[in-house]
């Protein structure tokens, strides 16, 4: 099962289904490298978000050493522009992330530790011309800025990494039986490719010489954070966040690691601009209780971490979840006025800390139950102040929590009160995704809270401005379709809805659906184009024959990958489906 934040990648290159990366719309912006005509000799191919470069004739080993370098989006073309000379006189293959946009796409908050900072990589195709080329990029980079690629060995002050990894694609099964890239070990067997965050050599490979002087650096890099962690809360393309302990006091205290240049947000700010973003907010509104106590901000070896007082409570994002009533067939209107009275009185106290921090010339600007502990004796601290600003500052936040966007022209306090109504609308009704698509929808979701939770119109913080008071199109459009004894108008619809969004053209999906899809070229029972085929199936409807074309073409294609076999996930099920439709 995806993880939420592979989640949120796929939500960047298409507003309304989940997409692969690298179909981002960046056409427009895309590096002249990989434009036009490729240098005389070399050929040029596009892989998701990569331009792959090659030498006519030139072939290259399944593993070995390669090298990464990593870019800051301001000196990105600069980087490229030195890479590519050096890799074009070597006649050595290389590939480049193809934009800015998707330099920001793989450098994101998003994006996997594991991948985090590689701009280029560079394939020799054996270890003397690696060891050459490390030390000509390295000496061409010298003083580069680029965020730390975590799988890597650094080489010198430049952004150049090293790893031993596979070269071409490759595959075996993990230890619970998935997918992953694989190596070939010694034996010939094939075994997984770790690329977890670490720099980490497979059992078998001994690194040359002349790399131990940097690792040597690496082992001897960095300081001393004078705490014990005692527990992971989060880790992302950022840094981590650590419950710890300080040493000697036993104290309890909480970690916000910052990478620099890594984990940038849509507006294109690193972790570290937020980390210090965060500090100055915590020392503005120091001694207020609704605001954690800002410890100390520490760098050690090239992170930087903010240390802050923890909070004993619970999160309001959990707390609402194991309280609300709707969930349950049989709650009755006693049980959900008691969850509206709760949320009532949360939103009081939230509000009444905006206020106090609006007093203090503070914006907080990311406001949602995420961010908000709920203390035992029920008062509630703000946390995160990444998106912290001057009360009077003119910009429209850039929340960092997925939800309904703040207006344009909607900043200062007024914007913090927006995020208060929508926080309010988010407890009683946590479906507001809709709202994305249909705007309408937030003042429909609003009329139905009141209507189920009992609330009369003076109940609850005061409706903004910026919301509109129009009927929801899907409203209207539902009416349309229920007026009369029939559910059959509302079936052709969805049938052609189906229909509509099918791309028979694509060959790594037929039809839009979960992130899982991609992940069996969207071919399966549970989330790809056999559990559609089936239920148009059972449903009666018309299709044309090319779906189940494309259905047996993808399964073809992906014959030679390893596969769990089920009848949800696996070329069982799909087999049955087809046999179904009359494709045995």
């Amino acid at each position: 099962m995806a993880g939420a934040r592979e989640i949120q990648l796929y939500c960047l290159a298409d507003p309304t289904y989940y997409d692969t990366p690298g179909r981002l719309r960046d056409g427009e912006s895309r590096y002249p490298l990989g434009l036009g005509e490729p240098p005389e000799g070399w050929r040029r191919e596009q892989r998701g978000l990569w331009t792959v470069l090659r030498p006519d004739g030139s072939r290259l080993p399944e593993q070995g050493w390669k090298l990464h370098v990593s870019a800051t989006a301001d000196g990105a073309e600069r980087t490229l522009a030195a890479v590519a000379r050096i890799c074009v006189a070597r006649r050595v293959a290389f590939k480049f992330l193809r934009s800015p946009a998707a330099l920001r796409v793989a450098n994101g908050k998003s994006a996997g530790r594991g991948s985090s900072g590689k701009f280029v990589t560079v394939y020799p195709a054996t270890e003397g011309e690696f060891l050459a080329l490390a030390e000509e990029l390295a000496e061409a980079l010298d003083g580069f800025p680029g965020p730390y690629v975590l799988t890597d060995l650094r080489i010198g002050n430049a952004p150049v990494y090293a790893r031993y990894g596979a070269f071409v694609e490759l595959w075996c099964q993990d230890g619970a039986g998935q997918p992953v890239p694989a190596l070939r070990d010694p034996s010939g067997t094939l075994v997984p490719d770790s690329r977890e965050p670490v720099f980490r050599l497979p059992g078998w490979v001994e690194p040359p010489a002349a790399l131990r002087p940097y690792l040597a650096a690496r082992q001897a890099a960095g300081g001393h954070l004078p705490y014990h962690i005692v527990e992971v809360l989060r880790f992302s393309n950022a840094g981590g966040i650590y419950l710890a302990e300080g040493h000697g006091t036993g104290e309890r205290v909480v970690l916000r690691e910052a990478r620099p240049y890594a984990g940038l947000d849509r507006a294109g700010a690193d972790a570290l601009t937020r980390l210090r973003r965060e500090q100055w907010a915590l020392e503005r509104l120091a001694g207020l209780g609704c605001v954690p106590r800002l410890h100390e901000v520490r760098t050690v070896w090239e992170h930087t971490f903010l240390v802050q007082e923890h909070i004993e409570g619970v999160q309001l994002f959990d707390e609402a979840i194991r309280r609300y009533p709707l969930v349950h067939q049989n709650c009755t209107a006693e049980q959900r006025a008691e969850y509206a009275h709760w949320v009532g009185g949360v939103v009081a106290g939230l509000e009444e800390a905006l206020g106090a921090l609006h007093e203090r010339g503070v914006r907080f600007g990311d406001l949602h139950p995420a961010n908000v502990v709920l203390r035992p004796d029920g008062s509630v601290v703000l946390v995160d102040f990444e998106y912290a600003a001057e009360l009077d500052d003119r910009r429209v936040p850039v929340a960092g929590a997925a939800g309904p966007r703040i207006p344009p022209g909607l900043d200062g306090a007024d914007a913090d009160r927006y995020l208060l109504w929508v926080t309010w609308l988010m407890l009683l009704m946590p479906v507001l995704e809709l709202a994305d698509c249909d705007p309408g929808k937030l003042p429909a979701l609003e009329r139905r809270a009141r209507e189920w939770f009992g609330l009369g119109e003076e109940e609850g913080p005061v409706r903004p401005g910026a919301v509109a008071l129009v009927e929801s199109a899907s409203e209207r459009r539902g009416r349309e379709l229920l007026d009369g004894p029939s559910l059959g108008p509302v079936r052709r619809e969805l049938i052609a809805g189906i229909h509509a969004g099918a791309t028979p053209d694509r060959p790594d999906r037929l039809f839009p659906g979960d992130v899982a899809g991609f992940a069996d070229g969207g071919t399966g029972v549970a989330h790809g184009a056999a559990g559609v085929l089936y239920a148009l199936h059972r449903a009666g409807a018309d299709w044309p024959q090319e779906y189940a074309d494309w259905l047996v073409a993808a399964v073809r294609r992906r014959a030679d990958r390893p596969g769990t076999g089920g009848l949800y996930d696996g070329p069982l099920g799909i087999a049955l489906v087809l046999a179904r439709i009359g494709r045995a």
